[in-house]
């Protein structure tokens, strides 16, 4: 239990372990690809040991003894005694976790027990800094041969110090002494009596041999010294740079998400307000015009100008980079392919791209969810894609990117693809749809059954997928932030995923149109036309009106009937980009664009499909936002579709 004064400390801590945690585990893969990159260990090495000192200063125990094993660990991989091997990595890895475990349950007010299994494995592995031993003994190997002394290979380390001390101490090969010396300076594997008896006498052997060596080194001891300054003035000039950088990260400030969170329904307030204002002024002056009216729409358009750039402020305060989301997936990807066996690449592509923190924070499992499916059905073992002419390891692109006002988001495999044979076969299984409406379904509206609740081409349930969930978790993600979703898939290619969000989600654009005599709100990101009424060509189709447009064939929704508000005139139709598909809907008539605050209907009212929440206008009335894609599944619900 964390103390009630030190709660706040604590909270500070959390966030910055989080972070260290984040970039630790990076460099830890970074590590895999190069065990030897100097920058990356001391990278990691520090990061462990300020989570030590924030949880020593705390006293969170487990964590300091967690922190400080691994710690040890990182330490003699940077000091060059330890190789850093797919196991030593794991037990870090499972360090890694522990700590973020532990954090979590501090919060919670839970206490947390001293681990004593991932401790006592951590400890095995810094013991078992033998498993250097056998480069070791190769590099011995190589200098025996290249001092031509090749007659002494395989011979025990006691009878080749007997023959070099044979040999007069100029003759000595200082090197193959050196070499001696770290093979003996190792903790022996056996713990046979006769052994340690060994390594003694070996111990004594090298000693008397130094003994002969240290008046040759002393001669160079002076320039070793010189070397050594520099060195020293070296390492005092990279700390004094790391305490500039840290001076300049702590000028970041971090406050509280709910702070934020007022101070953009405070903004929204605002573009209310002053939309209401701007609709009072026009009509005053179109019934009064002097000097005053003059200023007047001065003032106003100051004042526009201004609310548009606090908004926009404001918006970018809650914009964080998707890399803060991306970089998690790292570590997924590596454990997963681990797990089943396969060759997996991540390629990340966009990471500063910025995305609001609601969304990002909502996308980690929905995106979990496709990279699991992606290496477990789509990436194909590494032997299979040999037979196929692909190459061994498989390729997953995780990229973001802006368009118009629209972020998008897209998980690529170059994997099997989806088999749409398969999705046949299992949506008629589920009873997901009928013989007949499958027989005429394009290959899209096929692909998309795989977002139905239920839905899995698993032939069995594994540990990572198969278990009848997660896509319709994301595609319920998606369209909960007014998100749009679209999948491609080729047979033998690869699958495509592509999630579109807007920048944020308080304050958007809408179209306001009137539908029997009532107002309401579309946004405008999915509109991609109007179509006038007495223009529009409309046919039915399967038992469905149909709009024709330029050779193509699109849905027609009659809002007016699907809402329940009775006939009304077609006097446009609007044409929106739904799901995966163009879908046209008719409203009674177009009173302008205006930008709206979406307010949600509450707990009175719930959620309602195919309503998104609603808004007051700039004459104060309330109006509804449709929702188009939850209308659009109310008619399918509706046709029996």
């Amino acid at each position: 239990m964390i103390p009630d004064e030190m709660k706040e400390i604590f909270e500070e801590f959390a966030v910055e372990a989080r972070e260290q945690l984040e970039n630790l585990e990076n460099d830890m893969l970074e590590l895999e690809k190069d065990p030897e990159n100097e920058e990356l260990l001391n990278r990691a090495f520090r990061s462990m040991h300020t989570i030590k000192g924030g949880a020593g200063f705390l006293g969170l125990n487990p964590i300091v003894e967690v922190a400080h094993k691994a710690e040890d660990l990182l330490g003699l991989m940077r000091s060059g005694e330890l190789k850093l091997t797919p196991e030593i990595n794991d037990v870090i890895f499972r360090a890694i976790d522990f700590i973020k475990v532990a954090i979590s349950r501090y919060e919670e007010g839970e206490e947390v027990e001293m681990p004593e299994d991932l401790i006592n494995d951590l400890i095995s592995a810094k013991e078992g800094k033998t498993v250097s031993d056998k480069g070791e003994k190769q590099k011995l190997d190589e200098l025996l041969d290249k001092y031509g002394l090749s007659h002494l290979k395989g011979k025990p380390i006691e009878e080749i110090l007997e023959e070099l001390i044979l040999l007069p101490p100029d003759k000595r090969p200082e090197e193959v002494i050196k070499e001696l010396d770290k093979l003996i300076s190792v903790e022996p594997v056996s713990k046979e009596e006769a052994e340690k008896k060994d390594i003694e006498a070996s111990k004594k052997m090298i000693e008397e041999v130094k003994v002969e060596e240290d008046k040759k080194l002393e001669v160079e001891e002076g320039k070793k010294e010189e070397e050594k300054d520099k060195v020293i003035e070296k390492k005092q000039k990279e700390e004094k740079t790391e305490k500039v950088q840290d001076q300049q990260v702590e000028k970041v400030l971090r406050i509280d998400v709910k702070k934020i969170e007022d101070l953009m329904n405070l903004v929204g307030e605002l573009v209310l307000d002053r939309n209401r204002l701007l609709r009072i002024a026009s009509n005053l002056m179109q019934e009064y015009q002097s000097k005053y009216t003059d200023e007047l729409e001065a003032v106003l358009s100051s004042i526009d100008r201004i609310v548009g750039d606090l908004q926009i402020a404001v918006m970018k305060t809650r914009m964080q980079p998707v890399k803060r989301l991306f970089q998690k997936f790292p570590r997924v990807v590596r454990d997963i392919s681990k797990m089943l066996g396969k060759e997996v690449e991540l390629v990340m592509e966009g990471e500063d791209t910025e995305l609001d923190k609601s969304i990002l924070e909502k996308l980690e499992e929905p995106l979990i969810h496709i990279i699991r499916n992606s290496i477990d059905h789509g990436i194909e073992p590494p032997e299979e894609r040999v037979r196929l002419g692909k190459p061994r390891k498989g390729v997953i692109k995780l990229k973001a990117y802006y368009q118009g006002d629209r972020i998008f988001i897209v998980v690529e495999d170059d994997g099997r693809g989806i088999d749409i044979e398969k999705v046949k076969q299992k949506a008629l299984e589920r009873g997901l749809v009928s013989e007949d409406k499958l027989e005429k379904m394009s290959e899209k509206e096929l692909l998309f059954l795989i977002f139905n609740p239920g839905f899995s081409t698993a032939e069995k349930v594994s540990e990572v997928s198969g278990r009848g969930v997660g896509m319709d978790v994301v595609a319920n993600t998606v369209s909960s932030f007014r998100g749009t979703i679209d999948v491609e898939s080729q047979r033998g290619k690869g699958t495509k995923i592509t999630m579109s969000f807007p920048l944020t989600i308080g304050i958007i654009r809408s179209i306001m149109v009137k539908i029997k005599d009532r107002i309401f709100a579309i946004p405008i990101y999915s509109v991609l036309e109007i179509l006038p009424g007495e223009s529009t060509e409309i046919t039915t189709v399967s038992g469905r009106e149909v709009l024709i447009v330029r050779d193509m064939t699109i849905p027609l929704i009659n809002l007016s009937e699907l809402l329940g508000i009775g006939e009304s005139e077609i006097g446009y139709a609007i044409v929106a980009w739904v799901g995966n598909q163009r879908v046209a809907f008719t409203v009674e008539d177009l009173l302008g664009d205006e930008e709206i605050v979406v307010k949600p209907l509450g707990k009175l009212f719930g959620d309602i499909e195919g309503i998104s929440g609603a808004t007051i206008t700039g004459d104060g009335k309330v109006v509804l936002i449709l929702d188009l894609d939850g209308l659009l599944k109310r008619e399918l619900r509706s046709t029996n579709v």
